[in-house]
């Protein structure tokens, strides 16, 4: 059985750049935007490939609540190359994309119309309408 330090980081996906970027990143807490200098490199993964028992382990600085921080997911940012030294490390994040990538959001609109017709004497009359709509609209730029 391999040594806790014998384990490599687990990445998700990796980016890098010449130019320097604006990232959004999606956050349950709240999106935000880093910039990114040209030459790092970005990584996304798990926070600690950890062994099972390891991440079966309760308390201590390991644990966020109800959640396992070494089983959460990290964005990181990496400075020039391969075995550049580690800038950032942003914990729990759901993801990211460059925003230079536009991003339209899709939804539906749905507007149903509901009749109902009672005589009073048990003669009940439903009817009514449904009518459905596709909305694309770009992402919010809260972030100017």
């Amino acid at each position: 059985m391999p040594a806790a330090s014998d384990e490599q980081e687990v990445v998700l996906d990796e980016s890098t750049s010449e130019h320097e970027r604006k990232i959004r990143v999606y956050d349950r807490k709240g999106d935000f935007i880093i910039v990114v200098p040209a030459g790092c490199k970005i990584t996304f993964g798990y926070f600690n490939p950890a062994q099972p028992q390891f991440a079966s382990r309760g308390g201590g600085a390991w644990d966020d609540g109800n959640r396992n921080v070494a089983k959460q997911t990290a964005l990181r940012i990496y400075e020039h190359g391969e075995k550049g030294n580690q800038l950032a490390c942003f914990l729990g994040v759901a993801g990211f994309r460059d925003e230079g990538i536009k991003l339209t959001r899709l939804s539906q609109r749905v507007v149903i119309e509901t009749n109902l017709n009672d005589d009073g004497e048990g003669n009940v009359e439903w009817g009514g309408k449904q009518q459905k709509q596709i909305v694309a609209a770009p992402e919010p730029d809260t972030y100017a």
